[in-house]
């Protein structure tokens, strides 16, 4: 019976696989990437507020220790993306985590999460560009086995490295789940408002427990070089919001706007945290992640899948 059970499991995940990787399949590097099972989350990691649980299944808690060093997310199977100064020896990747004291997660009015995941990280590879200022301030990590999603190893769901060359990844659970990122840079819609997620430092200089989040607004990136006295480029955004920023421990996480596609409202990453103000006050900078993507492909392909 419970074999039985297990092969439904398998036919029902193939298909809605299928259906999904039909939809979007010329948009993102993932086909069925960025859908999150809980579609409200609240609001306004600075005077934000806690996010509802598996509202960000994307999210990766990178700590070294016990200690919380950065955010990241999910990308495909195997890789994180996170900001290149996140950089550390012995960091470890944990995936599904909401409440850093819980484990499962469950909140009210929510059913409960699975069990957190973690991983050791079997490669890491920053921009050979990243340098002075933070500029070109982009990583990623290969972790040391595949992502488990569901309980299942590789099926249907394949990511795009190029417009000829596809890979095997996996069915994705309500907890964990990767992240869209844009094929054609082009293609980035010209947002304004944004949505960013940590467990970095609050207003009270503390670290969140539970994973935060909060909204943004777009800047002309000259307000960002008056205000920090730093030079920006075009792969760069110049983010903030009155009272409110991303700060200690958010970085490496993800600026997000929802895009919808085929009816469906889906997580699309368009920015990294970088570095902002030491007071953890708007505004913030964020690398441009449209820019990276081919970037993104080409390591994926040397590095393997």
């Amino acid at each position: 019976m419970s074999s039985f059970l297990a092969s439904i499991s398998i036919y029902i995940c193939i298909c809605v696989c299928l259906s999904l990787q039909n939809e979007v399949v010329a948009n993102f590097m993932i086909p069925n990437c960025g859908v999150s099972y809980e579609s409200h989350v609240a609001t306004r990691i600075v005077r934000g507020k806690e996010a509802l649980l598996k509202s960000a299944p994307f999210m990766a808690y990178l700590y070294n220790g016990s200690q919380l060093h950065c955010g990241g997310t999910i990308i495909s199977n195997r890789y994180i993306l996170t900001a290149a100064h996140c950089m550390r020896p012995y960091l470890k990747v944990r995936l599904g985590e909401h409440d850093i004291t819980r484990n499962p997660d469950c909140q009210a009015g929510v059913s409960c999460s699975p069990s957190v995941e973690e991983f050791y990280i079997d490669l890491a590879t920053k921009s050979k560009n990243f340098g002075r200022h933070l500029v070109n301030d982009i990583a990623l990590l290969k972790l040391s086995r595949i992502i488990r999603f569901n309980g299942l190893y590789g099926l249907i769901i394949t990511v795009r490295l190029d417009s000829d060359m596809k890979i095997e990844s996996s069915c994705f659970s309500v907890h964990i789940q990767p992240i869209c990122l844009l094929l054609n840079p082009a293609a980035a819609p010209n947002v304004q408002e944004f949505q960013a997620f940590g467990w970095g430092q609050t207003e009270n200089n503390r670290s969140a427990n539970v994973l935060q989040t909060t909204f943004l607004t777009r800047y002309d990136n000259n307000y960002c070089r008056s205000a920090l006295h730093v030079p920006m480029t075009d792969n760069q955004l110049c983010v903030g919001f009155q009272g409110s920023d991303t700060c200690s421990g958010d970085s490496g996480g993800p600026l997000v706007t929802k895009v919808k596609y085929d009816g469906v409202w889906r997580s699309v990453q368009l920015g990294i945290v970088s570095f902002g103000e030491n007071k953890c006050q708007s505004p913030g900078v964020y690398t441009y992640v449209p820019n990276y993507i081919r970037w993104i492909q080409s390591v994926m392909q040397a590095n393997g899948y």
